[in-house]
């Protein structure tokens, strides 16, 4: 009967001890979780709120100065336009001739002619003495007119392989490339291109580094089928 007691008074002591603990531990459990759904239940309109204000601060960051009011070129295209470049090619008169050739007025608006100028083949081969020089001498004019345009590139491989001038064409990649430029074949019988090509002052400004270099740029060339003869100049003059 002692030794039931002592047990039951040594198991009441144990359970004390363990009891403490477990309420303690419990304790932290219960904060754990009420801090969990405290966090996981803010209130989303002012989640929405802090959003919107970030929004809101990044939008008025916008610096203006990089938006182009109606009429001038983007901050990026005035600065080139203010370049030293670009103002010593302003001044050559070539460049003048070109900005008053009623040719080039007229293509400004053609849309083959803005998509040719873009391409990097054509760009390479104002550079080629010998396509050059089958432009010039009216070959190519002569080649395709009466053609249809879907005749036009075979008409064009006719004259290079019977006139010796042009022969060195046949192994060049990128005339080759170029003969597959929709819009270079459907400008070959348009008069204005015809005459533009021809001229004396398109002629002398394909050597020009400055010139080449207005072709190759996006902004620059857009800049130059969209602008004025007065707006360019004005924007090559800017200070």
């Amino acid at each position: 009967m002692t030794n039931n007691i002592r047990k039951e008074d040594d198991t009441m002591s144990t359970f004390r001890k363990w009891r403490f603990s477990i309420l303690i531990g419990s304790g932290i459990i219960a904060a754990g979780v009420l801090l969990y759904f405290s966090n996981a239940r803010v209130s989303p309109d002012k989640t929405q709120g802090a959003i919107g204000k970030r929004d809101v601060y990044r939008d008025s960051q916008v610096n203006t100065s990089d938006i182009a009011a109606p009429g001038q070129a983007p901050v990026a295209t005035a600065a080139i336009l203010q370049s030293s470049e670009f103002k010593s090619l302003a001044k050559n008169p070539a460049f003048q001739e070109l900005l008053k050739d009623s040719s080039f007025a007229a293509l400004k608006s053609d849309g083959l002619f803005a998509q040719l100028l873009a391409d990097t083949s054509f760009q390479g081969m104002l550079q080629n003495t010998a396509f050059m020089a089958m432009i010039k001498s009216g070959a190519l004019a002569q080649a395709v007119a009466g053609v249809r345009a879907s005749q036009a590139q075979s008409a064009i491989f006719n004259i290079v392989k019977q006139d010796a001038r042009f022969e060195a064409l046949r192994s060049d990649a990128i005339f080759n490339k170029l003969m597959n430029n929709s819009a270079f074949l459907g400008l070959l019988q348009n008069i204005n291109f015809q005459n533009l090509m021809s001229s004396a002052h398109f002629d002398e400004l394909v050597s020009n580094s400055a010139f080449t270099s207005l072709l190759a740029n996006n902004s620059l060339r857009a800049e130059l089928l969209s602008g004025s003869r007065a707006e360019l100049l004005a924007g090559s003059r800017a200070e």
